[in-house]
C-alpha cells in the first residue's frame, strides 16, 4: 500500500504538471473532488464491514474486493502514457484508484485494531505496521531515486505493485483469522457521528487528527517542488525522501520501547513538539543548505513513525470504551470516519497550497522569481507548523484508559 500511497501524494502532482502540462489548478481541483468521493465511500465501506458477515471474513472480504480497482487505477495512473488527453486520463484513473483505496482502508485498520485487546500490545502492533509501511515507502523512494526520471520511476513502481499487492492480500486472506467480538449489535453511521460530536474524548481526538493530517499534507504536496525549485537539487529528491523515511523505520524499535514507559498521548505530543522545532529551520534554507536540510529530514523522520502509529493505537483503546458503552463493535465505521478525516484534511491542505501557488503564478517548470520561492517556502515551512499547534493543544493531558483487559 505504501508503494501506492507515497507516489500518489508525493510525486504524481509534480510528474503530471511537468511532464504533461496539467495546470496546478486542475490537479488541485481533482484532488479535492476525489476527497469528496472518499467522504461518501469510506463510511459506507466501514459500516458494511461492521455489519455484513461474509464467509471469507467481514474485513478480509473488502480487501479482496478492492484489488481489481486498485490495480487498474495504478496501471492507468503510474504505468501508462496519457497521450493527448492527459487531464482526462489523470482524472479518470485517480477516481478508480480512490475507489480501490476506499474499499481497502477502513477494513484494513479495523482488522489491525482487532488483532489484540491489550493496551501495550496495540502500540506494538501499530508501530510494526507503520514500520512496514515506511519500509514500503522507502522502497518507492529508492526506486524513484534510481530511475532515470519520474516516468520510468512510476512505471517501475507500478510493476512491483502488480506483483506484491495481490500476493500480500491473498496470503492475508488465507492466513489471518479475524477475532470474534462478543457484542454484535448493528452499528449505524449517524450514531457514530453523534458519539464523536457528543463525547469530549472522541471529539478532541478526531479534531486533533484533522489538523494533524492537514499539517502533514502540506509538506507531502510540496516536498518535490521545494527540493527542485528552492534547493535546486532535483537529483536529490528521492535520496532526501529516502533519508527521511529510513530514519522513521530505524526509530520504530526505540518508540516501541519508550511507549511502554509513557502515555501514548503524551508521547505523541512530545514527538509533535520536537518535529515543529526542527521543521522551523526550513524557513532559513537556501541552495547551500543541503546538509542542514538532510539533518532536518533525518530528525523529523524519527517522529514520523510515532505520528503514524500512536494515534491509531489511541483510537483502538477508545473503541474498547465505545464497545462497553453501546455493546456494539463499530470499529469499521469509526476507522472509516477517521480515514475520511485524514484524507480530506490532507487533500484540502495539499490542494489549497497547489491552488495558492497557481494563483501567484508559480511555474512548476522552473524560472520562478525570489518572491515566488519565498511564498513556496512559507507554505512548506510555516503553514504545517501552525496547524500542528492545534493537535498539540487538544491532546495535551488527554485522559487515557490504560487497560489490559481483552474485549
Amino acid at each position: 500500500m505504501a508503494l501506492i500511497i507515497f507516489p500518489l501524494f508525493i510525486f504524481v502532482s509534480e510528474h503530471y504538471a511537468r511532464q504533461f502540462g496539467i495546470s496546478l489548478l486542475g490537479i488541485g481541483v481533482i484532488f479535492l473532488v476525489v476527497r469528496l468521493l472518499d467522504g461518501i465511500l469510506d463510511p459506507l465501506v466501514g459500516w458494511a464491514s461492521d455489519n455484513l458477515n461474509v464467509p471469507v471474513g467481514k474485513r478480509k472480504f473488502w480487501l479482496l474486493i478492492s484489488l481489481p480497482f486498485t490495480l487498474f487505477g495504478v496501471w492507468g495512473l503510474f504505468g501508462s502514457n496519457p497521450g493527448t488527453f492527459a487531464f482526462q486520463h489523470f482524472a479518470f484513473y485517480i477516481v478508480i484508484l480512490t475507489i480501490g483505496l476506499s474499499l481497502y482502508t477502513p477494513p484494513f485498520y479495523s482488522l489491525g485494531a482487532e488483532l489484540s485487546g491489550e493496551y501495550v500490545e496495540r502500540s506494538r502492533i501499530t508501530f510494526f505496521r507503520e514500520g512496514f509501511f515506511l519500509l514500503g515507502t522507502i522502497l518507492a523512494a529508492l526506486m524513484y531515486a534510481m530511475a532515470e526520471g519520474s516516468t520510468q520511476a512510476l512505471e517501475n513502481i507500478a510493476t512491483v505493485i502488480f506483483i506484491s499487492h495481490p500476493l500480500t492480500i491473498i496470503i492475508s486472506a488465507f492466513v489471518l483469522k479475524e477475532r470474534c467480538i462478543a457484542h454484535q449489535n448493528k452499528s449505524e453511521i449517524f450514531s457514530v457521528v453523534k458519539a464523536i460530536l457528543v463525547r469530549k474524548k472522541l471529539k478532541y481526538f478526531f479534531l486533533s487528527q484533522f489538523f494533524n493530517a492537514a499539517a502533514n499534507g502540506i509538506p507531502g504536496a510540496l516536498f518535490a517542488f521545494f527540493v527542485i525549485h528552492k534547493l535546486q537539487r532535483e537529483d536529490l529528491v528521492g535520496l532526501l525522501m529516502l533519508l527521511y523515511l529510513l530514519s522513521g523505520v530505524l526509530s520504530v524499535p526505540l518508540w516501541i520501547k519508550i511507549s511502554k514507559l509513557f502515555k501514548k498521548s503524551d508521547l505523541w505530543c512530545a514527538s509533535i513538539f520536537f518535529s515543529m522545532i526542527v521543521f522551523s529551520l526550513v524557513f532559513f534554507m537556501n541552495t547551500d543548505s543541503i546538509f542542514l536540510f538532510s539533518v532536518i529530514c533525518l530528525l523529523t523522520g524519527i517522529c514520523v513513525s510515532a505520528d503514524s502509529a500512536l494515534p491509531t493505537s489511541i483510537q483502538a483503546d477508545l473503541l474498547d470504551e465505545d464497545l462497553k458503552i453501546v455493546k456494539s463493535n463499530r470499529s469499521g465505521t469509526f476507522f472509516s470516519i477517521l480515514s475520511v478525516i485524514n484524507k480530506t484534511a490532507a487533500a484540502f491542505s495539499g490542494g489549497f497550497v497547489l491552488l495558492f501557488l497557481y494563483a501567484v503564478d508559480f511555474d512548476p517548470l522552473g524560472g520562478n522569481s525570489e518572491k515566488l520561492l519565498f511564498w513556496l517556502t512559507c507554505l512548506y515551512a510555516i503553514a504545517p507548523i501552525t496547524l500542528k499547534v492545534l493537535p498539540l493543544l487538544l491532546m495535551f493531558r488527554f485522559p487515557e484508559t490504560n487497560s489490559d483487559q481483552s474485549i
